[in-house]
């Protein structure tokens, strides 16, 4: 019993000693292949400021209607997007209960974020349910949400940046209070006809470049606050940092990586077979 109880709690340690000090969600945008989306240059910064941090991308639909996506409603794809950020931060809270959570979604990414982390329900979207699908130890570990574009946006909220004082195609109801709001900052343009009423389609998709450093700020100043250290950490397991989702200024880029847009200083040849494809005037990626 002793010898079987010994091998359990090792077991446990060697799950723990893997585990990083921090790990990013990251959320894309409508009709963007899987992967990343525009939130990959934001979700790569704090994997640059926390060496040993580690990533994901929410698999969800991000569709809303079009053949390219499967033909999914944009209503069944935020649905099915909620559940799947419910599903994933609780897998990886129950495998890795220590680690740092961090989220980042860029439009109907940010939509599933904060209907997934703020609760409330989504009638826009038919989501009926009111209540917070992450557990309750999660919660507790998310240290920061970035949502970018977001149509849940309405003027007024504690955690909004930027100059839009209306709201999106799918807003929150007039006196909506997120339980963590204190943990949130949602980016929006009033130019944006998405998360604002605006007609420049183009402010949608520029968040990552206009607001990206004050959101890598924003996330530090908020783990490093639960770390305790006001410093960066190390690498969990005294290993080499964890490379970020896309490649550095130099070499390919891997499938699903960004290789080009506006702004985009990295590099723009992919990998083999893969070939670079625009998504939009801001994100190419490799396909």
């Amino acid at each position: 019993m002793i010898r079987v109880a010994s091998l359990v709690l090792l077991g446990a340690s060697l799950v723990a000693a893997q585990c990083p000090n921090v790990h990013i969600f990251g959320a894309r945008e409508t009709t963007v292949p899987p992967g990343y989306g525009t939130s990959l240059a934001v979700v790569n910064s704090i994997i640059s400021a926390y060496p040993g941090a580690t990533s994901e991308a929410i698999n969800y639909p991000a569709c809303g209607g079009q053949a390219s996506c499967g033909d999914v409603s944009y209503a069944q794809s935020v649905i099915q997007g909620v559940a799947a950020v419910a599903s994933q931060v609780n897998a990886f809270n129950a495998k890795c209960p220590s680690t740092i959570l961090v989220l980042v979604g860029y439009s109907q990414g940010g939509q599933i974020f904060d209907d997934a982390y703020c609760g409330g329900g989504d009638t826009n979207e038919g989501l009926s349910s009111t209540a917070i699908p992450i557990s309750t130890a999660a919660q507790a570990k998310i240290a920061a949400a970035i949502f970018m574009g977001d149509p849940r946006y309405i003027h007024g909220l504690p955690y909004q940046v930027g100059t839009c004082a209306a709201q999106g195609f799918a807003p929150r109801p007039a006196g909506f209070n997120c339980p963590y709001a204190s943990k949130i900052q949602s980016y929006c343009d009033s130019s944006d006809p998405y998360c604002c009423n605006g007609s420049n389609a183009a402010t949608h998709q520029g968040y990552a470049t206009e607001y990206g450093s004050v959101a890598l700020a924003f996330v530090k100043s908020k783990v490093n606050a639960v770390l305790g250290s006001g410093t960066a950490p190390t690498s969990p397991s005294g290993g080499s940092p964890t490379t970020p989702p896309s490649s550095s200024p130099t070499g390919t880029v891997p499938e699903w990586g960004q290789c080009g847009g506006v702004f985009w200083t990295g590099p723009t040849v992919c990998q083999s077979p893969f070939t670079c494809q625009a998504a939009n005037a801001y994100y190419s990626q490799c396909l």
